[in-house]
């Protein structure tokens, strides 16, 4: 029986953007952790297979750079004004919400630093604000890498903070004198740390310590 010419034999091949793949992965972060996420696991929840994705992702680590990139451009710059200090205190501030919302990002920014364009532009602003300081140009890129350090350890601290596990095997074993000082500093705790003071504190004792505002680093 002749073939009828109109009649397909396979249906057309699945079209994708590079955006849709990393919406996926972004969203299987959030949801999973960043262990959640490979090209296999992104095609499967689009319905398709990993070749099919290659001609928009051509490895595991672009599409982890890609999704830093797209949390990077979360970051609202016009609500960064008065003296550097503040300026980059508002872009730390940013920062930790921005891995509170997406709790992978910290530990890839522990990691190491990842160069994407809205990444470049997070250097840019921050360089902008350090611009009528007295430091080197080496000084202030490393300022910016360490202000994004410090954040990344912040917001690893605040999930640790959210999902301490029960703790009944070392209370008791504080209690039977293996460790006095740590059981000392307990009992001195009238109230929680207010996390989002020792933050500000962190980060503006570091910024005065390397020389942005009073007290440089000598």
């Amino acid at each position: 029986m002749a073939k009828n010419p109109t009649q397909r034999t396979t249906g057309p091949k699945p079209q994708y953007s590079r955006e849709k793949i990393v919406d996926v992965a972004v969203g299987l972060a959030d949801a999973d952790g960043i262990e959640a996420v490979s090209v296999r696991s992104v095609a499967s929840k689009l319905g398709t297979g990993p070749a099919s994705l290659y001609r928009y992702v051509k490895s595991y680590d672009q599409l982890t750079e890609l999704m830093v990139d797209r949390i990077s451009a979360e970051y609202d710059y016009e609500a960064c004004s008065g003296s550097a200090i503040e300026q980059l205190l508002e872009i730390a501030r940013q920062g930790r919400r921005i891995m509170s919302r997406h709790p992978w990002v910290p530990l890839i920014v522990m990691r190491n630093q990842v160069v994407t364009p809205n990444s470049l532009v997070y250097l840019e602003r921050g360089l902008l604000a350090l611009a009528d300081t007295d430091l080197s140009a080496a000084r202030k890129l490393h300022t910016l890498a360490m202000l994004n350090s410090i954040t990344a350890a912040f917001a690893l601290n605040d999930q640790s903070q959210r999902g301490q596990q029960d703790a009944s095997a070392l209370l008791n074993a504080m209690q039977m004198g293996s460790y006095p000082h740590l059981l000392l500093a307990l009992s001195e705790i009238n109230e929680p740390l207010d996390l989002d003071s020792a933050f500000e504190q962190a980060i503006v004792t570091y910024l005065r310590g390397v020389g942005v505002g009073k007290y440089p680093y000598a």
